[in-house]
């Protein structure tokens, strides 16, 4: 705000001095001020810049990074989405074998029921065979009062007759098979054990990494709110610089023509102005029928016969006050040529000068063209005398 107030009062001193008749010296003297304050604004401007460009690329490391998070997120959110169906294949699984596994404690418990059947029934074969053949195997004789046990029933059934050895083998098949099946019984739990660790391990990984993610998004976007909230500052100081400089511009480009008109004045009279392009003039100075609108105004100026792209030339040295659109006149350039006389070449393809240039008669300041309101290519050109529009025409 100081900044601006400070280019606001020297303007406003500039134009005061301007609006008074000033001397060569004071117009140099106030032309230099200017100067120096553009100087200044701009290597101000250059600080800003330099200060933006590091946080740009702050700004853009952040997105990057946002991008690459994103990305990271999505494939960690569709390994979730694997695991969950994983999650519900492997449940099925473990339904079909925890099934399973009821159905061979079912047929375990059955074979167990057999093996006591079976245990009971060898029992009495051996106690049967004992008393039969009393104590013609001392070994088995030794070993009867642990008939309980069913390996002493086995081995006692061994020596006893054919009749007896169906019995024995039924107990043994039995047992074997009660064996059997508690070793698949095991090794299922085991299983199903490992599996839900693993899936365990899966699933908190997984909810790990996302909820990772999610707190490293919420820091990038607050990085990258505070670098863009940065950047608008600077680019808003930026702004107010660069219209700081183009408003000294336009004072610097008044007090060169100002200068120049108390160097070269100008008597504003016949001959005085060369022709800014050779063809001849196709609608004169005067009232007439717009040629868009269709209806009766003023024509400030003339037009002149041209071709696009041919060349347009000063009319009479002076300082170009204006170089760029100029609404339905298109690409315009005005020239301040001194004592009150300004020239004006509308509807230009390109435009060969900037504002605050010194000009000479005939030097090519642009090309025709059609820009505007325009049906055609070809020149309007207007002389104006302290600002009212004067007849061209009679200025050659």
């Amino acid at each position: 705000m100081i900044r601006k107030l400070a280019v606001f009062a020297l303007a406003s001193g500039l134009l005061v001095s301007l609006s008074v008749p000033a001397t060569a010296g004071d117009l140099e003297n106030d032309l230099g001020q200017v100067r120096t304050r553009i100087a200044a604004l701009r290597a101000e401007l250059s600080g800003v810049e330099t200060t933006r460009t590091p946080i740009v690329a702050e700004v853009l490391a952040a997105q990057d990074a946002l991008d690459a998070l994103e990305l990271e997120a999505a494939t960690a959110l569709e390994a979730r989405d694997a695991a969950e169906a994983e999650t519900i294949e492997t449940e099925a699984r473990l339904t079909a074998v925890r099934n399973e596994l009821a159905i061979r404690f079912i047929h375990l418990a059955e074979l167990r029921s057999d093996v006591a059947s079976t245990r009971a029934e060898a029992e009495a074969w051996a106690v049967e065979a004992y008393v039969r053949g009393g104590m013609a195997e001392p070994a088995i004789a030794f070993a009867a009062p642990a008939l309980a046990d069913i390996a002493v029933g086995v081995a006692y059934l061994e020596v006893l007759t054919g009749m007896s050895s169906s019995v024995a083998d039924r107990l043994q098949t039995v047992v074997d098979a009660e064996a059997e099946e508690e070793a698949k019984v095991i090794a299922v739990e085991a299983q199903i054990e490992a599996e839900v660790a693993e899936l365990g391990r899966v699933r908190a990984a997984l909810e790990s990494a996302l909820v990772r993610l999610d707190s490293t998004r919420a820091e990038l976007e607050t990085q990258a709110k505070e670098q863009e909230g940065r950047l608008a500052s600077l680019d808003q100081e930026i702004e107010h610089f660069e219209s700081d400089i183009e408003a000294l511009a336009r004072e610097e480009s008044s007090i060169k023509a100002a200068i120049y008109a108390a160097s070269n004045p100008i008597s504003s009279s016949p001959g005085q102005l060369v022709r800014p392009v050779p063809g001849a003039v196709s609608s004169g100075f005067g009232n007439r029928v717009h040629p868009i609108s269709g209806v009766v105004k003023m024509h400030n100026g003339v037009d002149m016969n041209a071709s696009h792209g041919d060349s347009i030339v000063a009319a009479e040295d002076g300082v170009v006050i204006l170089a760029g659109v100029k609404g339905g006149y298109g690409n315009t350039v005005m020239i301040d040529h001194g004592g009150g006389m300004v020239t004006l070449y509308a509807h230009q393809s390109a435009i060969g000068v900037t504002v605050g240039q010194t000009v000479t008669q005939g030097q090519t300041i642009g090309r025709i063209g059609s820009t505007g309101q325009s049906t055609g290519p070809h020149l309007h050109f207007e002389v104006r005398i302290n600002g009212v529009p004067k007849n061209p025409v009679n200025y050659w």
